[in-house]
């Protein structure tokens, strides 16, 4: 299989570059790699739903790849959920895109402005409705994700999050990767590891070593199965 894996930092994914084949560099986003029987290109984006859009378009406008990955850490919306705990995103929404009325939120949706139906949306969401049938990701719990451009620490501001979205993570890339993938009919995974909760910026709370521990024990497990057995795509 050609494989993207997609992250914004490399930070997210260093201990999983230390078990691939190191193939070359093209440019200074793109990494080539090898593990076991699969070709496997590393997609570092930058932080943010701009840069992963263009940068990811790009690339996929070039080249055909049989699966993309986005691997990262996410911020957790309820407290029951523990830090460390790895998901597998199966819907992600642009959030707080469009306009403020007075105490209320317009969506670009609500302002007629773009379809909540027209392709790849559904109802306003972004869906993966065809992940690879995987015995790895069949253990990880099924999450919703929020992707947003600014990590909100007002109280009132994240209650309104939960309220319009009732989603359980928060990143600032994966609604931008699923569109891409969507709009290029390329099979895709997004699998996201809690470092933290989305409240009052304290980062005594988080842990992000936790966060990127366990998720490289989810993609080293997940790149194993895929070279030992042919997954439904």
């Amino acid at each position: 299989m050609r494989i993207l894996i997609v992250a914004a930092t490399v930070a997210e994914i260093r201990p999983l570059l230390q078990r691939l084949t190191f193939i070359g560099s093209e440019g200074e986003f793109l990494q080539h790699y090898e593990f076991q029987i699969h070709s496997i290109d590393l997609l570092v984006t930058g932080v943010g739903m701009s840069h992963t859009a263009f940068h990811l378009g790009k690339q996929l406008s070039r080249q055909h790849y049989d699966l993309a990955l986005n691997a990262g850490i996410a911020g957790a919306y309820s407290a029951k959920t523990h830090i460390g705990t790895v998901y597998q995103v199966n819907a992600e929404v642009f959030g707080l895109v469009g306009v403020e009325d007075e105490e209320n939120y317009l969506s670009l949706f609500d302002l007629g402005l773009q379809d909540p139906d027209a392709f790849p949306y559904e109802s306003g969401w972004l869906v993966n409705r065809k992940p690879p049938v995987s015995a790895v990701l069949n253990k990880l719990p099924v999450a919703r994700g929020v992707t947003v451009n600014l990590i909100y620490t007002h109280k009132e501001t994240i209650e309104t999050l939960k309220g319009l979205y009732k989603a359980d993570l928060e990143s600032m890339e994966g609604a931008s990767f699923f569109y891409a993938c969507l709009s290029e009919a390329v099979p895709f995974i997004e699998i996201r590891s809690v470092s933290n909760y989305v409240a009052e910026r304290d980062k005594s709370q988080w842990n992000v070593p936790l966060a990127i521990q366990n998720l490289d024990k989810t993609l080293d497990h997940l790149l194993k199965e895929l070279s030992q057995v042919n997954l439904s795509l």
